[in-house]
């Protein structure tokens, strides 16, 4: 392969990942999802509640707070 090949073909390789790189710019390729700033700030608040449940769920189960007691209610002396 001479240099004028070799110059040609990085050519159209530059040239191709170009036009590639501005169809995905002028289409989009997926980034927006279509969602309300309404719908999005509900996804985010579900988030949250959620995590916060699965923290408390966690130091339950750390503090053993979670199944109930076996031991008796009554003072035994």
């Amino acid at each position: 392969m001479n240099r004028t090949q070799l110059s040609r073909g990085f050519g159209v390789l530059i040239s191709a990942c170009l036009l590639i790189t501005i169809t995905f710019a002028l289409v989009g390729c997926g980034g927006s999802s279509g969602e309300t700033a309404a719908e999005v700030h509900r996804r985010h608040i579900d988030v949250v509640r959620t995590n916060n449940l699965q923290i408390q769920d966690d130091l339950d189960a750390l503090f053993m707070l979670d199944k109930p007691s076996k031991l008796s209610d009554r003072y035994v002396r």
